[in-house]
């Protein structure tokens, strides 16, 4: 998976990548946001890694049900595994790109 990113995107991870992966991101998004979420422990886990980035908000959620409002993502990174479903297009931006994360590779 190859992210393009801008440092004013708005990032939506439908998993909690390792710590280092998402500092990586969250550098890059001097003016965005990064927002993962998945299940407690992991988001339990990964917040202490992360506890100096202002731009990374761990979330207890589900990719069924995106505690956001509609259309504020501007890129939206999904694990290959997970089934499309309508919440992602809810919440991604007009211009907004999905991006399938292939772990096989």
């Amino acid at each position: 998976m190859t992210l393009r990113l801008r440092a004013d995107d708005r990032v939506l991870l439908l998993t909690i990548p390792e710590p280092d992966v998402l500092a990586a991101i969250a550098r890059i998004l001097v003016r965005g946001i990064v927002v993962a979420i998945d299940e407690p422990q992991r988001v339990d886990r990964a917040r202490e890694a992360l506890a100096e980035f202002d731009n990374v908000m761990l979330l207890d959620a589900r990719p069924e049900r995106i505690p956001w409002r509609d259309g504020y993502f501007t890129k939206i990174v999904v694990p290959d595994a997970l089934e499309e479903n309508s919440e992602w297009t809810r919440v991604l931006s007009v211009d907004g790109e999905i991006i399938r994360e292939d772990k096989s590779n």
